[in-house]
């Protein structure tokens, strides 16, 4: 009895309706003179028992496609006296799977039901191995059992072919365990032993999951059951193809070997696998030997193979080996397809020869190998990588005008230059552009626009930007948010990164790594460190891992922080934990260490970290180098530069920048000069840096005429000065009594184009002032401000210094409600200058005033202001007055300092208070304050000129006494 097959999934598709198609004429079915697999259409039943009987197959010229075999088997199916066989429908399900035609799969169904139920055909054993390979092939696998159990049931004998679609059906889908079971127990079960081809398809699937030791293993159980088992060129390969993408080249060649010995012959794919393995590991000599070693085995390497070693050459860096190949294969006759040359330029372009990259674009079209979107999208990456924007936006008009439509890699790639050569607005518009030309951006494209706004310190836009994809259907992924995150945290908005942290958790996207590291680097950067600490132990507890990234970012902030003991400690941390510190964390710990002043510690950590086998790097030694020149060890500097040298780590220009520094600010200026010509002499070129640094050094030093001709031998040499390198010419000059030429040089810069900033008017402005010209000053002043250059907090300070000092009170205070009606806030400074002023010129009540207006208009005094206003006091006789403004500022939290008890203790004797001064010492020496020589001088002056000797000897012997009892 023949069961009908269950239609629930393909109901639509009636038999009806496939006969309402059918309706062609005669003349119609005739202008197909082919059947199936295209014998000659039968015309009677005599011709059909012929076909059965000995099938004779038409010309290979003659085969039908499945649509036109579908149409034939209808014709027949309305025909009358229902010619249609089992053949025929056997012949239908065989043209169907041999042309791939999945679309026409569903239709068998049906005409299956229809012939079996019907028509009554029964179906044989080959209708069933079709019909399980269609069903295998629809991943229908509970079809296809019900195929497999009839004809099992019908008594059919079965072989290990019938198994194979359901084989690579099962592996398709990962589903290895089932594979594995059917293939070892139920084949042999069911009679139908495995072979070779059975174990290849499992095999295959087990390597494309990456199990790699599983298919290891069935290889060696098919050579131990040998015989139809035995492993073929094709079991060999497909394992040296897994172990090659895993770099595990040992078994692979073991296996290359033993291909031999079993006299399996290895073919092109094989050699190819290899060769792709060598590549890979960046053994690209070897891989070019076993090129070698397959043509001379007759095994001619294909485009693939060609293309293989090409993409391994320009991955590491060897561009002109790769050309010297492609030229060697076009040689030899194989010609480079597309990919090929895809290969090429894309090296090109990442090793930054990209008018090389375009004559070869050039070169393959002139051979007649079109360019696709692929490789458009590398060159135009390649211009935009190498900020030739304007060159990438005319290519893309260019293969636009070709016929070849960019896709959203050629348009990312565009937006990702402009966002990061300036032209953010411009990537704003091909963004809608894109979008207006049918091309839709992906998460990727936003990703790069979000992060082109923030880098632009534009996170308004960013954030809309998010929203405006989200509302457009396009999510978010974690790298968008990470992006976002870092961007708000580099902008020092911390609370609205820790809530939009919280949004992405809500909306189900988990943070990573990254994620938490940014959160991490803008807490410790704008004063957080405890917070990230506490971030560090959250993320910790929710299963996300910190990496040796993260902890380098803590260990970073804490050292910033001062608080080295505490980095020391997340070092130790960090490696109990199994998280390995790299020479960055090593570094990073060294500098903070250098710049704390713990210079033996840092030195000891550099031992302890060779000693682990972690190797500095010329950025650990320079930082060593400058500790030691910051901190009185500038021969020790001098010799590390030797040991590092000796060790084999190179130093840079960094390295000597910095001892050249070192030497310049302890007044070594020969040896300074002598180092950069040593430096030179070594191949090391100075910079911009180091020239500057040794002008600044012979600036400082009074050397202004061999700082000029520095500044002359730098240019001529092709070195641009900076901005700062003219500003320390123009500062030494207003040190040493040559204003004047200062001036020059202002005129001069900025002729030759360089642009002062606001520092270097401020030095010219505070020497104008020092050389007691305030009204040059003031005119320079409001010269910078015509041209553009807004003065900052720093120049009304030396301008309000300069009147005060000039005894132009009445001209400080105008400028001082001047630059604040035009929103420059004064500082402490401003006031303690004002201040300063009024009481050496007269205006101690105006003083104290001031002092009164700062403090009810937020700005605090320290301790410099109240020293100024004790002494105006003093100085005036308010001895009084300035006890009461002492106890004033004690009890407002502002410790007074050696300088305030120097100020009261001339003060109280120059008007003959000593028992005063008894008792200002003894209450002041225990809590907060170490006399210094000025002290001493004070007393010892002050007393022995009233003829008071003996009450200095017995004051200075009580002082010392004091001092002593509070150290013990």
């Amino acid at each position: 009895m023949v069961h009908a097959l269950p239609l629930t999934p393909f109901s639509s598709l009636s038999i009806s309706a496939y006969q309402s198609h059918s309706q062609f004429s005669h003349s119609h079915a005739s202008h197909h003179s082919l059947c199936l697999i295209c014998y000659s259409i039968p015309q009677s039943k005599s011709q059909l028992h012929k076909i059965n009987k000995k099938p004779k197959p038409a010309s290979t010229t003659t085969r039908c496609t499945s649509k036109e075999a579908i149409n034939l088997l209808h014709y027949y199916l309305a025909m009358p006296d229902a010619l249609a066989s089992i053949l025929m429908f056997n012949q239908l399900l065989s043209t169907m799977l041999r042309n791939k035609t999945s679309i026409h799969y569903p239709s068998t169904f049906p005409l299956y039901n229809h012939l079996t139920q019907t028509r009554g055909i029964s179906p044989d054993k080959y209708t069933y191995g079709h019909m399980i390979n269609i069903c295998a092939q629809m991943d229908r696998l509970n079809l296809a059992f019900i195929f497999l159990g009839r004809l099992l049931k019908e008594g059919h004998r079965i072989d290990a072919i019938i198994f194979t679609p359901v084989l690579k059906c099962l592996c398709s889908g990962d589903r290895m365990r089932d594979a594995a079971v059917m293939l070892l127990h139920k084949m042999p079960k069911l009679g139908a032993v495995p072979n070779v081809f059975s174990y290849n398809i499992l095999i295959n699937g087990l390597l494309s999951y990456g199990n790699t030791d599983l298919a290891l293993q069935l290889f060696f159980k098919m050579v131990k059951i040998g015989g139809q088992c035995e492993p073929n060129v094709f079991t060999y390969t497909t394992i040296i193809d897994g172990l090659c993408k895993e770099s595990d080249l040992t078994k692979a060649f073991h296996l290359y070997q033993q291909m031999y010995s079993m006299e399996v012959k290895p073919n092109t794919v094989t050699y190819t696998s290899l060769i792709n393995g060598l590549c890979k590991v960046g053994a690209l000599d070897k891989a070019e030997k076993l090129l070698l070693t397959m043509v001379y085995e007759d095994q001619e390497p294909n485009v693939v193979t060609y293309s293989i070693l090409i993409d391994g050459l320009c991955k590491h860096g060897e561009i002109e080996r790769a050309m010297v190949l492609l030229h060697s294969m076009k040689s030899e006759g194989h010609e480079p397809n597309v990919v090929t040359y895809n290969i090429v330029i894309d090296g090109l372009c990442k090793n930054a020869k990209i008018e090389k990259a375009m004559e070869l674009l050039h070169s393959m079209k002139s051979e007649g190998h079109e360019p696709d979107v692929v490789t458009y999208s590398i060159l135009i990456d390649g211009l935009c990588k190498n900020a030739k924007i304007e060159r990438a936006m005319e290519l893309l008009h260019s293969m636009k005008s070709e016929g070849h439509k960019p896709n959203v890699v050629t348009y990312s790639s565009l937006i990702d230059g402009l966002c990061k050569h300036g032209g953010i607005e411009r990537a704003m518009i091909l963004l809608h552009t894109m979008k207006s030309e049918g091309y839709e951006p992906d998460v990727v494209t936003y990703s790069i626009l979000i992060d082109g706004l923030c880098k632009h310190g534009d996170i308004e836009r960013a954030m809309e930007l998010l929203h405006r994809m989200k509302s457009e259907g396009h999510e978010p992924n974690v790298v968008t948010y990470s992006i976002l995150i870092d961007g708000l945290c580099k902008n020092a908005k911390i609370e609205r990164a820790m809530e939009l942290l919280h949004s992405m958790k809500s909306e189900g996207h988990k943070p990573n790594v990254v994620t938490y590291s940014s959160l991490i680097d803008g807490l410790c950067k704008h004063g957080g460190i405890e917070r990230a600490m506490i971030l560090l132990h959250t993320m910790k507890s929710e299963g996300y891992e910190p990496d040796v990234v993260t902890y380098s970012i803590l260990i970073d902030g804490l050292c910033k922080n001062a608080k080295i003991e505490k980095a020391m400690e997340l070092l130790h941390s960090m490696k109990s934990e199994g998280h390995e510190p790299d020479v960055v964390t090593y570094s990073i710990l060294i500098d903070g260490l250098c710049k704390n002043a713990k210079i033996e510690r840092a030195m000891e950590l550099l031992h302890s970290m060779k000693s682990e086998g972690h190797k500095p790097n010329v950025v650990t030694y320079s930082s060593l180098i400058d500790g030691l020149c910051k901190h009185g060890g500038i021969e020790r500097a001098m010799i590390l530069l030797h040991t590092m040298k000796s060790e084999g780590y190179e130093p840079d220009v960094v390295t000597y920048s910095i001892l050249i520094d070192g030497l310049c600010k302890h007044g070594d200026i020969e040896r300074a000069m002598e180092l950069l010509h040593r430096m030179k002499s070594e191949g090391h070129k100075p910079n911009v840096v180091t020239y500057s640094i040794l002008i600044d050094g012979l600036c400082k030093n009074a050397k202004i005429e061999r700082a000029m001709e520095l500044l002359h031998s730098m240019k001529s040499e092709g070195h641009k000065p900076i901005v700062v390198t003219y500003s320390s010419l123009i500062d030494g000059l207003c040190k040493h009594g040559g204003i004047e030429r200062a001036m020059i040089l202002l005129h001069t810069m900025k002729s030759e184009g360089y642009e002062p900033n606001v520092v270097t008017y401020n030095i010219l402005i505070d020497g104008l002032c020092k050389h007691g010209e305030i009204e040059r000053a003031m005119e320079l002043l409001h010269r910078m401000k015509s041209e553009g250059h807004e003065p900052n907090v720093v120049t009304y300070n030396i301008l309000i210094d300069g009147m005060c000092k000039n005894a132009k009170i009445e001209r400080a205070m105008e400028l001082l409600h001047s630059m604040k009606s035009e929103g420059h806030k004064p500082d402490v400074v401003t006031y303690s200058s004002l201040i300063d002023g009024l009481c050496k010129h007269g205006g101690i009540e105006r003083a104290i005033i001031l002092l009164h207006t700062m403090k009810s208009e937020g700005y605090e005094p320290n301790v410099v202001t109240y020293n100024i206003l004790i002494d105006g006091l003093c100085k005036h006789g308010e001895i009084e007055r300035a006890m009461e403004l002492l106890h004033s500022m004690k009890s407002e939290g502002h410790e007074p300092d050696v300088v305030t008890c120097n100020i009261l203790i001339d003060g109280l004797c120059k008007n003959d208070e000593i028992e005063k001064v008894k008792e200002l010492v003894h209450s002041m020496i225990p809590e907060w304050y170490e006399p210094n020589a000025v002290t001493y001088s004070n007393l010892i002056v002050n007393l022995c000129k009233n003829g008071e000797t003996a009450k200095a000897k017995e004051l200075l012997y009580k002082i010392s006494s004091m001092i002593f009892e509070g150290q013990a």
